[in-house]
């Protein structure tokens, strides 16, 4: 049984998780409440339609996707340099790496900020492809 989709999650979580000095981290699924108005990452793993990238039944399958990272901050406290700080760490041909599973980054861009009653954050969406064997 191959693993591909929930290692390429790994991959970049691992990734997230090795930013020097980072705030905490909401993982999806996990029970996560911010305390005193505290800045955190709440990440997210958006894949997209995984593709027959070579010929025949051995080709090999390509997978993209969205690894979206929301950088959470109070409302009031300005602007924060922590976006350009995870955007720099998934610059654009980084390879993340996990159980054999190599996943590259095409691109890393920011959305508008959204406003949540006391929150504000700015979506860091990072691009990504990588190539598994066929399933």
């Amino acid at each position: 049984m191959s693993t591909y989709f929930n290692d390429i999650q790994a991959a970049l979580d691992t990734r997230l998780a090795s930013i020097a000095g980072s705030p905490p981290i909401a993982w999806p699924n996990i029970e996560y409440e911010p305390t005193g108005g505290t800045t955190y990452l709440r990440p997210a793993f958006l894949p997209a339609e995984t593709l027959q990238s070579g010929l025949g039944s051995e080709g090999l399958d390509q997978t993209n996707g969205i690894y979206q990272i929301d950088v959470v901050y109070k409302v009031g406290s300005g602007r924060s340099s922590l976006v350009d700080s995870v955007a720099d760490h998934f610059k654009r041909g980084t390879v993340a790496t996990y159980n054999g599973v190599n996943v590259r980054i095409r691109s890393v861009s920011i959305a508008p900020a959204i406003f949540d009653d006391a929150w504000h954050f700015v979506p860091v969406s990072v691009s990504f492809q990588t190539y598994t064997e066929a399933r």
